[in-house]
């Protein structure tokens, strides 16, 4: 298991940015730690940890799952409000296979800023 953790904790710059642009987040296959609903989708707590403009307008976006610590990368429109260190709820498709989050995507990411809880 520390090897496995070791492992998915060193990234090349070529798979990082493959990841990147396919906007999957880069884990061994494993079995998802969450429960996929009905629409085969799920909610995963993370932080945002790095953003980063690209050439065409965008902002790549990575975040940190809150709960195992695996890396997710994804695109936003530049207008986002998002900052780092937010924290925010992935939506995020299964795409299909429950069992393997080696090819879930995020789909969006919910967040708040100035919101309290009443």
């Amino acid at each position: 298991m520390k090897l496995l953790n070791t492992a998915k904790k060193i990234t090349t710059a070529a798979a990082l940015a493959a990841a990147l642009l396919a906007g999957t987040a880069p884990k061994a296959a494993a079995q998802c730690p969450y429960t996929v609903g009905p629409l085969g989708r799920y909610i995963a707590p993370a932080i945002v940890q790095g953003m980063t403009a690209t050439d065409d307008g965008a902002v790549e976006v990575w975040c940190t799952d809150a709960l195992d610590g695996d890396d997710w990368f994804f695109t936003v429109d530049a207008k986002t409000d998002l900052q780092i260190y937010d924290r925010v709820d992935l939506v995020v498709d299964a795409n299909g296979t429950p069992e393997d989050f080696s090819d879930d995507k995020v789909i969006d990411a919910l967040y708040c800023h100035g919101c309290t809880e009443d």
